[in-house]
């Protein structure tokens, strides 16, 4: 087993939240394409905003894309090449919009998996349950929320919070609050930048995001279908 041993205890298990525990749904691509009807730009200028954060022609998201593993602060920081205000405006009204659009189109968010019965396993066995993402706090709060997961996750590390993946100080902070060692941890997730954050823990992909099994063997031999194979690995 890449980065742990079978007489290693695994104490802990931090999940991505998109194309991890969540369907990558054509929420994104539909929120930013509502958001961006409100902004005065072209087609030619929309064209190339979309393909720069990953948009495919068909409006599928390309894996390792700003959209599929970035934040909304990157998010900002392309817009504002394209629109006349700051990056910092563009910032707080997508945040608020995209909150917004979560809400009237929840029935979008959608599980790759019986999460309530992983989880339930999960914390019958002691495990401590994380959830860290590309996304800021208040979206992933809710989406946990909604499909009544909220009580289940004991730590949020959103892009709002700490230093967005993969820089591990969210990471740090987690491990001092539960007294944890890098080889006691799994994460799971479906991106490169999933699975090159921390060096030491046993990295789980998983091929119901946006990331192939061809990328994600470039960083692990740990593929399964969904986060259900991480009960393999207990």
């Amino acid at each position: 087993m890449e980065g742990t041993s079978r007489l290693t205890m695994i104490k802990a298990i931090l999940f991505d939240k998109d194309g991890t525990l969540l369907k990558f749904s054509d929420i994104w691509v539909d929120s930013i394409v509502k958001y961006l009807s409100k902004k005065n730009l072209n087609h030619d200028a929309k064209k190339k905003l979309f393909k720069k954060i990953g948009v495919k022609e068909n409006n599928e998201v390309k894996e390792n894309s700003i959209l599929s593993s970035e934040t909304v602060e990157d998010l900002a920081l392309i817009f504002s090449e394209f629109m006349d205000e700051s990056q910092e405006e563009i910032y707080k009204d997508i945040d608020d919009f995209l909150l917004e659009f979560l809400k009237e189109n929840n029935s979008e968010i959608k599980e790759t998996c019986d999460l309530k019965s992983l989880f339930t396993d999960l914390k019958n066995r002691g495990i401590i349950i994380g959830l860290f993402t590309s996304d800021n706090y208040r979206q992933a709060k809710y989406s946990m929320e909604y499909l009544n997961l909220d009580s289940f996750i004991d730590f949020y590390a959103a892009a709002d919070l700490y230093e967005k993946k993969p820089s591990t100080e969210s990471l740090e902070i987690f491990k001092k609050k539960y007294s944890l060692r890098d080889q006691e941890i799994i994460i799971v997730g479906d991106s490169k930048v999933d699975m090159i954050f921390g060096k030491d823990t046993l990295k789980l992909g998983v091929l119901c995001g946006t990331g192939s099994r061809e990328m994600l063997e470039k960083y692990t031999e740990n593929i399964v279908e969904d986060p259900r194979g991480v009960l393999k690995f207990l």
